[in-house]
Order: structure tokens, then C-alpha cells, then sequence
């Protein structure tokens, strides 16, 4: 089989809303993404858009990230992704090429990563890092059990891919699935029973949209606590600075991509200091509400903090939003604590996350990741 011959087209941050050469490419990495996740997913959910594009290419004060539209003869055929933190010293690169359905089969995938491992490499990356969807294993599937033992996936096509380009399958999330009127009966309970074991030091506190001002500070505490204090199981993980501004850039983000943000704490009532998190994100209209970040402070755990701000958040989604039928949460399997809280609020396994990392230095630097599905 003959080397494919790929041409790179790099995206760059619209001059203004009128800029229809950069919003253009733009819309057709935008396609090229949404197919492979609907070939993947069945439907729309986890598509993206091209606001959700075009903020992220304006907004990269905390981090350099390149995207580029890769074309086959005329043809869109793959989209490619690099990112790596700008903090001083930062050695780990995140990677992804995907490519579409279409044109799988030809070698498009190995090359895509490769050259997206390059561009990392320029970036200073000394670990590559991608996260892939996988299904679970079904009878009769081989299987992979990650490196620290807690989950596995069925060996896919990805999964061969990775392997043979000198990947590890580091950990395993597990992607879950909330049906949210289901769940709504419930969450008062969890809400209160959360409450009562936690005692009279702590306490609730929800809202829409950017953090308030007085908040902001312990807001930042907390989103540093996620490099640390979150299971990373082997992966090399670069420290990351968290201050009011970052928090503030963060949510900007998230608001000119045109996304919802609902936000949860627990209040240390002694301390007055927020020791616990957790982050809803709603896209547009119609599609589920993605758990992202949740997060309970080392020094404050066993006291059902975490369910008392999901509940919490929960809640408030079905006051503000109660067209959300679902909720798409990840968790890393080695997380019981986490897992319990979702699996007690009505959450359903679904698929399978790989986190995959290739440390340089072990291995020749000529691959990428393999969440490409060639």
C-alpha cells in the first residue's frame, strides 16, 4: 500500500466574525470531527461546533494548542490536535487525529499521528498523552486491562493501533450515562441525606454562569487540586498555576463557545473557604449536559461532600434546564468514591475511556495517539 498523501491545513482564530476563509476551514474540521464521533456514538451527542472551535483558538493564554484540517486528494479525511500547558517546563503533550469512516483503512490514521507527534515534539512535548473511546468487552472479546489493574477495554482497532505505535494504556475511565428525570425524585434525599452526614460545618451553594467575585480565589485552589489530588494512575502529569484570572479566562471560554455553565460548592463554614466542587457544562439545546470536573478536598473527604454538590448541581440543572433529559459524566475505575456517589444517583456505564501515554524516552518519538479509529 502506497504512503497516502496528506496535506496539512492549519486553523487559525477568525479576524472577525466576517473572516470566511478561517471560518470555513474551520466548519469543515467541525464536519470532519461530527462524523467520526456520530460513526462512533449512534447520534449528535458529542458532536461540536464551530463557536465552540473558534473560542478555543481565541482563547490560549494557558495553553498553545494547534489544530489542523488534513485533506486527501481534495477531501477532507482526518483533523488533528496537539496542546500542551504553557507553564515553564511543561513536558506533557495532549494528541488526537481522527479520522473519518470514510477513509479508513489506507494508512491515514498511522500517518495523521505520526505527523501530529511531530508537531508536539516541536512544542517541546517529552510525553504524549491521548484519550480514546473504546466499547466495553463483550463475551468473547480480547480484552486490555490497563497498566494499574482497574479497568479494561475490548482491542479495537484503536486499541491495536496505539499498542504498535508504542502506547500504554495507563487507565480506563469509565463514560456514564444519567437519565435525569429518572433521577429527579431522588436528588432531595441525596441532596439531605449528604447534608446531615456532613454536619453543621458545612453547607451548599449553587449557580449559573461565571463564578462569583468573592468565590474566585477558592475556586482557583480547587482547580489546582485536580492535577494533584485526582487518580492519574501512571500519567506523567505537568503542575499547572491557578489563580482568579485563570478561572475567570476558563469560564470566558466556555461562554463565547456558547455553553452553559452550572456550578456547585460545599462551604467549610469555620473556614469560609470552598472544599468541594463540581462543573455542569450544557451545549446547545437538545444535547446532554456533560459532567466535567469534580473535586473534593484531601483534608475534607468522608463526609459525602461529593454527593451533596452533585445532587446540589443536579438540582439546579432541573431548575433552570429542565429540557436535559441526560448526563454524561467520565470516571477514572480506580475511583470508588466517585463512582459509588454516581452509581447511587442513577448513572449507567456505557462505554469505555483509554487514557494512553508514550513517554519519549522509551520509545521512538514517531506516533501519536491512536484515538483516530483507522
Amino acid at each position: 500500500m502506497s504512503a497516502p498523501q496528506l496535506e496539512w491545513l492549519e486553523l487559525a482564530a477568525p479576524a472577525d466574525d466576517l473572516d470566511e476563509p478561517a471560518l470555513s476551514r474551520i466548519a469543515r474540521y467541525v464536519d470532519v470531527s461530527n462524523r467520526v464521533t456520530q460513526a462512533h456514538w449512534g447520534d449528535d451527542a458529542h458532536d461540536t461546533t464551530v463557536d465552540e472551535i473558534v473560542a478555543s483558538l481565541r482563547h490560549t493564554d494557558d495553553e498553545v494548542v494547534r489544530r489542523f484540517l488534513v485533506t486527501e486528494g481534495g477531501l477532507d479525511v482526518a483533523r488533528a490536535i496537539t496542546a500542551i500547558n504553557r507553564e515553564d517546563g511543561a513536558r506533557v503533550a495532549y494528541v488526537s487525529a481522527w479520522v473519518d469512516p470514510a477513509a479508513r483503512g489506507r494508512g491515514i490514521g498511522r500517518a495523521v499521528a505520526e505527523g501530529i507527534e511531530r508537531v508536539a515534539v516541536e512544542l517541546g512535548a517529552t510525553t504524549l498523552q491521548g484519550w480514546v473511546d473504546h466499547r466495553p468487552p463483550a463475551e468473547g472479546d480480547e480484552r486490555l486491562v490497563s497498566a494499574n489493574g482497574h479497568g479494561e477495554i475490548a482491542v479495537d482497532a484503536p486499541a491495536r493501533l496505539a499498542t504498535s505505535l508504542g502506547y500504554r494504556l495507563e487507565q480506563v475511565d469509565r463514560i456514564s450515562e444519567l437519565d435525569v428525570e429518572a433521577a429527579r425524585g431522588e436528588l432531595e434525599r441525596h441532596r439531605a441525606d449528604a447534608l446531615a452526614h456532613a454536619g453543621e460545618d458545612y453547607e451548599a451553594r449553587s449557580w449559573q454562569g461565571a463564578t462569583p467575585p468573592a468565590l474566585l480565589d477558592a475556586m482557583a485552589a480547587l482547580h489546582a487540586r485536580m492535577a494533584t489530588d485526582a487518580p492519574s494512575a501512571g500519567l506523567e502529569v505537568d503542575d499547572e498555576h491557578w489563580d482568579a484570572a485563570r478561572v475567570e479566562r476558563l469560564e470566558s471560554r466556555l461562554m463565547a463557545a456558547g455553553q452553559t455553565i452550572l456550578q456547585a460548592v460545599a462551604m467549610h463554614r469555620p473556614s469560609g473557604e470552598a472544599v468541594a466542587f463540581t462543573i455542569l457544562v450544557l451545549p446547545a439545546p437538545g444535547r446532554p449536559a456533560f459532567q466535567e470536573d469534580t473535586l473534593v478536598h484531601a483534608e475534607h473527604r468522608g463526609r459525602r461532600l461529593g454527593m451533596l454538590v452533585k445532587a446540589e448541581n443536579l438540582l439546579q440543572l432541573g431548575r433552570r434546564h429542565p429540557d436535559r433529559a441526560r448526563v454524561v459524566t467520565w470516571n477514572a475505575t480506580e475511583n470508588r468514591p466517585m463512582l459509588a456517589v454516581n452509581e447511587a444517583l442513577g448513572f449507567v456505564a456505557v462505554a469505555a475511556e483509554g487514557a494512553w501515554q508514550k513517554r519519549l524516552g522509551e520509545a521512538e518519538p514517531t506516533a501519536g495517539t491512536a484515538s483516530m479509529g483507522a
